[in-house]
């Protein structure tokens, strides 16, 4: 391990204001702590043996303030696993002291000001692993003829119940035989939490990733379970459940669609999103009304007091971001404009594609215990075939949330209102709008030891519905939204989360929650219980085992502003999540994950419906020799899922992502029928080599194995047949090439990128068949590729 460092009061602060010092509060008042080196922990390092690499270092500590009622440890020593990101700022994962200890380290932490680590002058995440040392108390200070503080030093009495506030001050000192480098130690250990059943990636990996177009929720798709609607779409299927059954949260607030349309980025700016998390199954119970996976975006890192911006242009949109302290708080905006039609327009003229977004946080403290918080986003896209009304798609909504928090050493009391405004447009078939209003609550309690108790409600109060058009597909109403009309809806939840750590190896984390929809003065109830247990069977070996409920109502393939919130909840969609997994840490910094998971699902949308290719459409909604194609069917899904990775923070890191699966259904018209998403094996591989010198270069690997398309027929005697076709793989190529430098006044980066430089075409679907002949053959769609310039400056 590293050397220890330590922070102690200096002379003038010893000699300073005598009410500082009073001998009753010596051992409550503790100030805190400098970051010293640490063992290697894996299984991701960065150490002196990489000439390129260097460790972050402090710039500046808070103030700590220690209760009476908080122990600290005899030694003063605690030991914490914190994460330093690339702009500085630093927050803390875990912590090896009581709860309530922990808590003022990680505030502590989350205020200091850091020197990233960087490699080769370009900042990089570091996760490390830290030996904190708490200042000595004054009355063992003023008899320690080293620490130079005089033996008379007064010590007088503080007034009761006032809070004693010291300053820190960072100065190494480590032991003789342990010598620093760079005088905080070069060793910056970085490890990848083990998450079991989730997967986290933090900003650094995510938005530079090959394929990824700058874009930290597009890298989700390199993930095992993943199964992509098509390529080059941003939506896609978990686990078996369509895109429309997967929730996506940002900073606390569900987001009705992340992405722009096509080839289009996430509706939030990078630099407003921190670290993003995956629950492909039995997600925390505070996310729920879903029947897939949960990706959350954490919002942004607090600022260190600096202002600093980012501008990119690139070829498709051009974006900025702004982070400064203003109006007595701290401001984060960020927006992007769209312009991909200009390029769409040079092969197909009478196509006009566009988009904008933004976003913006404002994080008010009131007090050392409350804070006032203002977070609000908003999305716009409109894509036009042509002049005609029926072939414009328009979707947007606008979401905007104040939320007062009230935090001590055990608790958290939050209470939020979030008001919002959504639209979808199909041209004259579909046309949805809700207003929505939308209240939250939650306390959280966590315990000496380890335990914590999170309770929350919430509840959304929805007035709109869908507009009534001239033309009415039958299609769309087959799914649910016949006769919904316009009107109110509402939904209501509570939700209980209990972590249980019953030994240092075994912890039960279970939950619940109860949700109910009011639709046309009805109710609609479900009740949702999940449990997980975790065994961590060593330091690099650790195991878990989960299980759950979910429901949600019957909403279409794809996720559209609007659509969910008036979908059919008379008759729930229901999913039973279940898996287990184990993670290995391996050497050379590499961590293994190998996951089962079976997922079954009840009443699920038949969204094949749309495409079935029925020669009679009218038998998808009326009966055809006693004889109707269903609109919702019950499926299995499950495989298992394999996931190795080696950090973006190495000089030649990635990620190989393996998923081999199985989806059936319920028989159709009496006859077998293999679904579209029943995709057999599904590998993705990263990687990214950090060339030297600010030069980088990425690859992107994606096959998925062919999905199974057909059609149905009608044979002599009027009875239902189908042709199926299990279709060719596919397999697509992404390329990245980078040159990153600093000057005066921001960090720099050029990027040239190729999105399938391989020009591949995927077969969608299934043409030419001949019922006689029992036959059918592929179709393929056009060959999705671009390929995109983008220069970025970082200001400082």
């Amino acid at each position: 391990m590293g050397g220890w460092c330590r922070v102690a009061a200096t002379k003038r602060e010893a000699l300073g204001d005598r009410r500082l010092m009073s001998a009753r509060w010596v051992r409550q008042w503790v100030t805190a702590m400098l970051i010293c080196a640490a063992g290697a922990l894996g299984p991701v390092s960065v150490t002196a043996q990489d000439p390129d690499v260097q460790a972050p270092r402090i710039l500046s500590l808070p103030e700590v303030v220690v209760p009476p009622e908080i122990a600290v440890p005899e030694d003063g020593k605690v030991e914490a696993l914190i994460v330093v990101q690339v702009d500085g700022s630093a927050s803390a994962e875990s912590c090896n002291a009581g709860e309530a200890l922990c808590a003022l380290v990680g505030n502590a932490l989350a205020q200091a000001r850091f020197q990233p680590a960087q490699r080769a002058g370009v900042a990089i995440l570091a996760r490390i692993k830290v030996a904190l040392r708490l200042a000595r108390p004054f009355s063992e200070v003023a008899h320690d003829e080293d620490a130079g503080v005089p033996e008379e030093a007064p010590a007088p009495a503080a007034a009761d119940g006032e809070p004693q506030v010291v300053p820190l001050e960072a100065a190494p000192a480590a032991p003789p035989s342990e010598p620093t480098e760079d005088g905080y130690g070069a060793r910056a250990n970085v490890k990848q939490i083990k998450q079991p059943g989730m997967r986290r990636l933090e900003l650094a990996e995510l938005r530079d990733m090959p394929g990824a177009f700058g874009d930290p929720f597009r890298a989700v798709e390199v993930l095992p379970g993943i199964v992509p609607f098509m390529s080059g779409l941003p939506y896609f299927y978990v686990r078996g459940s369509p895109p429309a059954g997967s929730v996506y949260v940002y900073d606390g607030i569900p987001v009705p669609s992340l992405y722009h349309m096509a080839l289009g980025p996430a509706v939030i700016h990078p630099q407003m999103v921190g670290p993003i998390r995956l629950y492909s199954g039995v997600a925390p119970a505070r996310y729920g009304r879903l029947t897939g996976g949960v990706i959350v975006g954490e919002g942004p890192p607090d600022s260190d007091g600096r202002t600093r911006g980012e501008a990119e242009l690139r070829l498709l949109d051009v974006s900025g971001f702004v982070q400064a302290d203003a109006l007595g708080g701290k401001l984060n905006v960020a927006g992007r404009y769209g312009y991909p039609g200009l390029m769409i327009s040079l092969i197909s003229p009478e196509v006009s594609v566009a988009y904008w977004d933004y976003q913006f946080r404002y994080a008010l403290p009131l007090s050392q215990r409350t804070r006032l918080e203002l977070v609000g986003l908003g999305s716009y896209d409109m894509l036009s075939a042509g002049a005609a009304i029926d072939e414009t798609l328009s979707l947007q909504f606008h979401r905007v949330e104040p939320r007062f928090v009230y935090h001590t050493m055990h608790d958290e009391l939050g209470v939020a209102l979030m008001g919002g405004w959504e639209k979808s447009a199909l041209g004259e078939t579909l046309g949805i709008d809700s207003t929505r209003l939308s209240p939250r609550a939650w306390y959280e309690h966590r315990f000496d030891g380890g335990p914590r108790l999170r309770l929350s409600a919430d509840a959304q109060n929805l007035w709109g519905g869908r507009r009534r058009q001239a033309t009415q597909d039958g299609a769309i109403d087959s799914l649910g939204f016949r006769g919904l009309g316009r009107g109110y809806r509402g939904v209501f939840g509570a939700q209980a989360e209990l972590v249980l750590p019953l030994t240092a190896a075994f912890e039960l984390q279970a939950g619940a929650r109860f949700d109910a929809w009011l639709q046309a003065g009805r109710l609609y109830p479900a009740f949702d219980p999940r449990l997980r247990a975790i065994v961590h069977a060593s330091h690099t070996v650790d195991l878990h085992v989960a299980g759950g409920m979910t429901h949600q109502p019957a909403v279409p393939i794809i996720p559209l502003p609007g659509l969910a919130d008036f979908a059919d909840a008379s008759n729930l969609q229901r999913a039973i999540q279940l898996e287990t997994g184990v993670g290995v840490e391996l050497p050379i910094d590499l961590r293994v994950e190998l996951q089962a998971f079976a997922h079954l699902y009840k009443n699920l949308v038949f969204a094949d419906v749309l495409a079935s290719g029925s020669p009679d459409e009218s038998c998808m909604d009326a009966t055809c020799m006693d004889q109707k194609l269903p609109t919702r069917l019950d499926g299995l899904s499950y495989g298992m899922e394999l996931f190795l990775r080696r950090p973006f923070t190495h000089r030649l890191s990635g990620v190989l992502s393996y998923t081999l699966a199985w989806a059936q259904t319920d028989r159709v018209f009496d006859l077998t029928y293999t679904p579209s998403w029943d995709v057999r094996h599904l590998a993705n591989l990263v990687l990214q080599w950090e060339i030297g010198g600010g030069f980088a270069l990425g690859m992107r690997g994606f096959f998925r194995s062919g999905k199974s398309s057909g059609q149905f027929y009608r044979t002599e005697d009027a009875m239902w047949g189908r042709n199926e076709l299990r279709m060719p793989g596919f397999f697509r190529g992404d390329l990245q090439f980078s040159y990153s430098w600093k000057n005066s006044w921001a960090r720099m980066r050029f990027g040239l990128e190729w999105f399938n430089f391989t020009i591949s075409r995927e077969a969608i679907t299934t043409g030419g068949c001949d019922a006689a002949a029992m036959g059918c053959r592929p179709e393929y769609a056009p060959a999705i590729f671009a390929p995109n310039l983008s220069l970025r400056a970082d200001i400082q």
